[in-house]
């Protein structure tokens, strides 16, 4: 059941729809509600999506596809592995090319799907005009307004997937506009046509490669060891006794010897008599409990301090939202769980940057280079 409310909240379009979910779902679990808003919505509700990339999915199955479609080849060596992969994407992207040019309509018959499915709820709405931009259009107990200026509806289902909702083609054909032509350009043969023009060209045999002698990869060089060299292969002791027909039997049962102090029941490891512990006691005491210290290099707080570069140089990508869409979740009616570090409260990497951010930027302002100068009017 949560699992199935945290679906129902990861598809919701609109803020207040997002916050009823969640509602719904604090009310089975509060703690639940807590965890899941401890990530932020905006990467992972469609309420607080961007509305540029007009995609209606919320998953990574892309790449657990991919490994099952190259699944042979991932058996194989590097050179073939490739190889192999070259030849099936080649191929894959003909095949597909050849699907987009035997399309029935302009656009795609997923698209197409979707919006004789929205055709046909609209049909069931009823709208009102205001005589400028906006409708008022309803389904039930469910109101939303559109925009056709603006092309927005409140539900932000035409924002997010680019195919006109319910609401927006009822609005058009009270325009009488025909509702297939508002459609996003993104959908069309056009575009799908654009994505596969780019072809991987056919390759000659290995034989034939031109290989250019300053790529090549030389084998390392050789070491002379200290000694004669060996002759004869070196059998591990359990190889050698498989040879003699005897094996080894299970240490399933076997008491657990120290080779430290030589009591049973644990090893040199954990052997209270070890010098990092300092002297040794008495047999009759009992060994002393010392807490465990951690690194604090070790430590994922301390990794995510340090500063990582793109390879593709310094570009950084942000999905931030439009002017007119949410973007960031306010008034929650529940606060996330909070972040605590041997019981006591932590903070996030990113909020220690933006707290040096801060500290810096009032350092710049005291000496003249974070704000402008007062106006006379206020000294």
């Amino acid at each position: 059941m949560k699992n199935l409310m945290w679906w129902c909240a990861s598809w919701s379009t609109y803020d207040e729809e997002f916050k009823d979910q969640l509602n719904k779902l604090g009310k089975l679990d509060a703690d639940a509600a807590k965890d899941l808003i401890s990530k932020p919505p905006r990467a992972w509700c469609r309420a607080y999506f961007d509305t540029q990339c007009k995609n209606t999915k919320v998953d990574n199955n892309f790449t657990e596809s991919f490994n099952a479609w190259i699944l042979e080849a991932r058996g194989m060596p590097i050179i073939k592995m490739l190889e192999e992969i070259r030849i099936k994407v080649m191929t894959r992207l003909a095949e597909n090319e050849d699907k987009v040019r035997h399309w029935k309509t302009e656009y795609s018959p997923q698209c197409m799907k979707l919006y004789s499915d929205y055709r046909a709820i609209a049909h069931g709405c009823t709208m009102n005009f205001n005589g400028d931009y906006g409708y008022e259009v309803s389904k039930g107990d469910d109101r939303h307004t559109v925009n056709l200026e603006n092309i927005r509806c409140t539900c932000r289902l035409w924002d997010l997937s680019g195919i006109p909702c319910p609401h927006a083609i009822n609005a058009f054909m009270h325009k009488k506009v025909v509702p297939e032509i508002q459609i996003h350009w993104f959908y069309s043969k056009e575009a799908y046509l654009l994505t596969y023009k780019h072809k991987i060209q056919p390759v000659r045999g290995i034989q034939l490669w031109n290989v250019d002698p300053a790529h090549a990869m030389e084998p390392p060089d050789m070491i002379k060891t200290i000694g004669r060299p060996k002759k004869k292969k070196e059998r591990i002791i359990v190889e050698a006794r498989k040879r003699k027909g005897e094996w080894s039997s299970s240490r399933k049962g076997s008491i657990m010897t120290c080779s430290n102090c030589g009591k049973q029941n644990h090893n040199a490891r954990g052997c209270y008599k070890s010098t990092a512990y300092g002297p040794d006691i008495g047999d009759d005491e009992d060994p002393i409990l010392r807490p465990k210290t951690v690194s604090e290099a070790d430590t994922l707080l301390a990794m995510r301090k340090s500063i990582m570069t793109s390879s593709t140089g310094g570009r950084r990508i942000q999905f931030t939202g439009d002017a007119t869409g949410v973007s960031t979740p306010t008034n929650l009616p529940y606060s996330p769980t909070k972040i605590t570090w041997r019981g006591k409260e932590a903070i996030t990497c990113n909020q220690l940057l933006n707290e040096a951010r801060k500290k810096r930027i009032k350092m710049m302002a005291r000496k003249g280079q974070g704000e402008p100068a007062p106006d006379s009017s206020e000294i």
